[in-house]
């Protein structure tokens, strides 16, 4: 029988546009968009950022399961000057090395 491995955590990697390479200036939008969408307590999601581009064009962000729908919705409805976009996510991170570029 299969073992399913299990992770306290999931893991989102999002493009960043305009680029920044700067974690403060990413995780300041992170946390206003789930201010704007949810309020308050939810702009204090625990949000760590585990990974940035050299360029500054993608970043990979780790969040407790039952947080990521809400961060997902919130980046997509942010408005503010940096957005982020889905690439995807996991709750397995190696399989976020994974990305089509092809498209």
């Amino acid at each position: 029988m299969p073992r399913r491995l299990t992770s306290d955590y999931h893991y989102i990697r999002f493009s960043v546009s305009p680029a920044s390479s700067d974690i403060l200036t990413i995780r300041k939008s992170i946390q206003d968009a789930l201010g704007q969408s949810f309020g308050l307590v939810s702009s204090h999601t625990y949000v760590d950022v585990l990974w940035i581009a050299d360029d500054g064009s993608e970043v990979v962000v780790r969040i407790g399961p039952s947080d990521a729908p809400k961060l997902l919705a919130a980046v997509t409805a942010w408005t503010g000057s940096l957005r982020l976009s889905l690439v995807k996510e996991s709750s397995f991170l190696p399989s976020l090395l994974s990305v089509d570029k092809s498209s």
